[in-house]
């Protein structure tokens, strides 16, 4: 009966380190998470990919998802949380990828709110008060989505140009009444994969 304890010990260490935004904290006890992931939580997984990416580690973020991945284990947030993490490092062409190989956006129905002829802010909408991190995720696949099909080639993405339509989605879903939770949500990402201090 040894793994219950473990099992009880890490939820514990999380929870204290959330209770102390002690993020670093959480990111450290990356080894013994993914050592033991097929007997935790998916919240677990959620909040490890949410404090590494908050202390900026997105390359930590990626790998950690794939390790998750490879182990079976895709939620709303894993996949949130690799998108923010390749937009901070200007790889849209991997969170294309991503978006690509994911079992849960390959779903019929989710992928109609994301394919070209679907992708409308005003459609997630509906979603957005009671699955915001629903919501969230396929924000972001509509961002990134609109930037590949925007620069369809043309022009290197660069930081200016991200950070612009990242401000520009934000409005957008402000002025068509998102909740005040999911707009505080993308502006404090927004901080932390610009590195700004607003």
């Amino acid at each position: 009966m040894k793994f219950p304890k473990e099992k009880v010990l890490i939820m514990q260490e999380i929870n204290d380190c959330l209770a102390c935004d002690d993020f670093f904290g959480i990111f450290k006890l990356k080894d013994k998470i993914l050592e033991s992931s097929d007997q935790l939580e998916r919240k677990i997984f959620d909040d490890l990919l949410f404090a590494t990416f908050v202390i900026g580690n997105f390359d930590d973020v990626v790998l950690i998802a794939s390790e998750l991945k490879r182990k079976g284990i895709e939620t709303y947030p894993t996949l949130y949380y690799t998108l923010l993490a390749l937009i901070a490092n200007e790889d849209l062409f991997q969170a294309v990828s991503i978006i690509k190989n994911s079992k849960i956006l390959n779903n019929p129905e989710i992928k109609s709110l994301y394919q070209e002829d679907g992708a409308n802010y005003s459609n997630l909408l509906a979603y957005a008060e009671r699955y915001p991190n629903f919501s969230l995720l396929l924000l972001m696949v509509n961002y990134v989505n609109g930037i590949i099909r925007e620069i369809n080639g043309t022009k290197d993405i660069n930081r200016d140009y991200l950070l612009f339509r990242f401000f520009d989605l934000i409005n957008l879903i402000y002025e068509l009444g998102y909740p005040l939770k999911i707009i505080q949500e993308l502006s404090s990402v927004m901080k932390v994969i610009f590195n700004l201090s607003l």
